[in-house]
């Protein structure tokens, strides 16, 4: 895993579109403190936890691009006192689950990037679509594509599955006044990138942001889930996304020490 993990850190860094001593993805990002308030069933859930950090971000690597033009927002959370993670995007599949697929991806956006033959640029995107299937989904990609650039008024989706004790939960917020905390409860999970609209859904606590604060966490270990919760083995992406995340911490560290 830690090689595939590299290896696509590597493409995206050979893109040149991020900024050096700050994240390969969502650098532009703003951390909050935030008071939390949970029910019953989520203290079940995510433990007895009453503060937590949150990043708001875009998904551009790159400060270079205006923040009112971007449309892809990510939020964070660092539940302190269970050191847990949780990271949510405004869009609500993805749509690779196999490791291999999303290295083939950087592959073939590199390689339209360094050449100028319009043929091969084709056949490029044509292998593109080829991957799990994506050519075939680009509708529903389309379709569920965030427009508004704004960070409130909208609903951010964890896509992972969590395993508990008795069943399988997803979680999602809506960013309102308050950041709103839902779960949704299934008997068995599936794909990622499958819409689903048969879950239990809760409304579980809620977080309130209290101030802005100057903190910088190196990355969100998304497989620290508290101790009521266990990502799934079999799930390709919540696992390639904590490598990723590690190897973008540790070359950060590096550049910043560099010019320091």
């Amino acid at each position: 895993m830690t090689k595939i993990a590299e290896r696509i850190i590597n493409y995206i860094e050979m893109l040149g579109v991020h900024d050096k001593g700050l994240k390969r993805a969502h650098a532009r990002g703003y951390y909050y403190d935030a008071k939390v308030e949970l029910t019953p069933e989520g203290k079940a859930l995510l433990g007895a936890t009453e503060r937590a950090v949150i990043r708001l971000s875009d998904a551009p690597p790159s400060k270079r691009t205006p923040e009112q033009f971007v449309s892809l927002k990510g939020l964070a959370i660092h539940f302190e006192k269970t050191d847990s993670n949780f990271i949510f995007v405004n869009f609500p599949y993805f749509p690779f689950v196999k490791r291999e697929s999303v290295l083939k991806l950087m592959t073939y956006v590199n390689a339209i990037k360094q050449t100028d033959d319009w043929f091969v640029r084709f056949n490029l995107v044509r292998k593109i679509g080829q991957l799990e299937g994506f050519g075939q989904r680009l509708g529903k990609f389309a379709s569920h594509f965030p427009l508004s650039t704004l960070r409130k008024y909208q609903t951010y989706h964890n896509l992972h599955y969590y395993q508990t004790d008795k069943d399988y939960v997803r979680f999602h917020v809506k960013y309102e006044e308050d950041i709103k905390l839902y779960v949704e409860r299934y008997i068995a999970p599936q794909s990622i990138e499958v819409l689903r609209n048969d879950g239990d859904i809760h409304e579980i606590g809620h977080l309130t942001i209290t101030r802005e604060i100057d903190r910088d966490l190196p990355y969100f270990e998304l497989l620290k889930t508290g101790p009521h919760l266990k990502p799934l083995i079999e799930d390709d992406i919540i696992h390639l996304r904590d490598e990723m995340y590690q190897i973008s911490a540790e070359r950060r560290l590096n550049e910043k020490n560099s010019e320091s």
